[in-house]
């Protein structure tokens, strides 16, 4: 408990208590005024009418009032349309053919021309959707009319048009909210960069301050030191969620107090990943930097910005060894699917499972770390401690430090005595604890 009070004092005195709620409440505040809408309306188009008819004109009219498209230009020739989209102000650039309304009226097939720039996929969807609606309209105005001339009735026209229809159901998210995909996704990698980022330096910063040694005289000291990292991360996770939900009317169906119980898990599982990681590390700086083998590959792999089906067998088997993929799994499916969470439990008792192999871990590497700094203090000169206080920190008579009154050097930045010799005080008893 001596380690869970330790390292409960130093976040308090950090900033990471209001990081840990803060970042995230930042990110959906960000991205809620950077993403306004669920989806990209009124889209910048060129059209390029070489007809100039009375029919180009009317279809381009057509094409205008589509709440996906915006016609900001139209010209007359334009030898090469790939230049409107270098300066990024135009998405897609419309050919309409010399002929078209020759061709409309002999019922001629025409073919319109869609240029779209396509290095951003999802800006240019819902443009082939209207593109195709437009399209869709003009074939049944144009046929419904001349198949009527030949006996059929309007609706017998209309079945031999258009004979099979498909009735789209998006379940889970039907309108395409970004606040159920894309901000939920930022909150959730805000929140777990901020806890790699204090986390990681977990056994550096033992280390350094000369701490190490005594912490490992009981292995789960270190797993008592996570419990701070779970209440904080887990708080500040759960409260930015409920913020969306409340005034942003994220969807998010599940029981928010059972959804806890994975992201603690989360959380618990990602800080013995950290421990394990940055172990070796000699000081907190270099532990951080040990955050990019963690940080990227959990947060692509975790399907939010990417969808996991695109994703190879074994990049799918890879990426259940991060606790944050498997967070996000009960997020689409108790949050936004709405699953119970009975249908959850495998996913959860192999979470969990996952979670205690890591903790084991953790506790196997504090004893093997344990053995290691007994056989360096067995083997090392008298008044050396590997991984304990320095020898300048004070003891008990005759062990480790200079006799009373014998002279004490200031140890320089690199460990070894400095120039600077003065002379010893008096030495601690021996029921005082040495500081560090």
């Amino acid at each position: 408990m001596k380690s869970l009070l330790d390292e409960w004092n130093y976040l308090v005195k950090s900033k990471y208590p209001i990081i840990a709620i803060m970042f995230p409440l930042i990110a959906v505040l960000a991205y809620t005024l950077l993403l306004p809408s669920s989806q990209i309306n009124e889209s910048r188009f060129v059209v390029v009418d070489q007809d100039n008819t009375a029919y180009s004109r009317q279809l381009i009219q057509k094409i205008d009032s589509s709440q996906y498209i915006h016609v900001a230009q139209i010209i007359s020739y334009a030898e090469h349309p790939e230049e409107y989209f270098y300066h990024e102000q135009y998405l897609a650039v419309i050919s309409l053919p010399k002929g078209l309304e020759d061709n409309h009226n002999r019922a001629v097939s025409n073919r319109i021309g869609l240029i779209l720039d396509n290095t951003n996929t999802q800006s240019v969807t819902f443009i082939r959707t209207a593109m195709q609606e437009i399209t869709a309209t003009e074939n049944m105005q144009l046929s419904v009319p001349a198949l009527a001339r030949t006996g059929m009735s309007s609706s017998q026209a209309q079945g031999t048009l258009s004979n099979l229809a498909v009735e789209v159901r998006s379940l889970f998210n039907p309108t395409s909210n970004y606040q159920n995909t894309t901000i939920l996704t930022f909150v959730c990698m805000f929140s777990f960069m901020m806890l790699n980022i204090n986390s990681l330096p977990i056994v550096a910063r033992l280390r350094v301050s000369h701490r190490l040694a005594g912490e490992l005289q009981n292995p789960f000291n270190l797993l008592f030191r996570i419990i701070p990292y779970l209440l904080f991360s887990t708080a500040g996770l759960i409260f930015a969620m409920g913020v969306l939900k409340l005034f942003d009317d994220t969807r998010f169906v599940g029981n928010p107090f059972l959804f806890m119980i994975p992201v603690m898990l989360y959380v618990f599982g990602s800080v013995c990943i950290n421990i394990l990681v940055a172990w070796g590390a000699a000081h907190p700086g270099i532990a951080v930097s040990r955050m990019l083998f963690i940080f990227m590959p959990a947060f692509v792999l975790s399907g939010g910005t990417m969808a996991r089906a695109l994703f190879p067998p074994l990049a799918l088997q890879i990426s259940d060894f991060f606790p944050f993929v498997w967070m996000f799994k009960f997020l689409r499916s108790l949050g936004l699917r709405g699953a119970p969470f009975r249908e959850m439990l495998p996913e959860l008792g192999s979470m969990m499972l996952y979670t205690g192999v890591l903790a084991m871990l953790v506790i196997a590497r504090g004893l093997w770390e344990k053995q290691k700094l007994a056989k360096m203090a067995a083997s090392a000169p008298a008044g050396e401690f590997p991984g304990g206080p320095p020898p300048e920190a004070g003891g008990p008579p005759g062990v480790g430090g200079p006799p009373s009154g014998a002279p004490a050097s200031l140890p320089d930045a690199s460990g070894s005595p400095g120039p600077n010799v003065l002379p010893a005080g008096p030495p601690a008893p021996a029921h005082e604890p040495s500081c560090s």
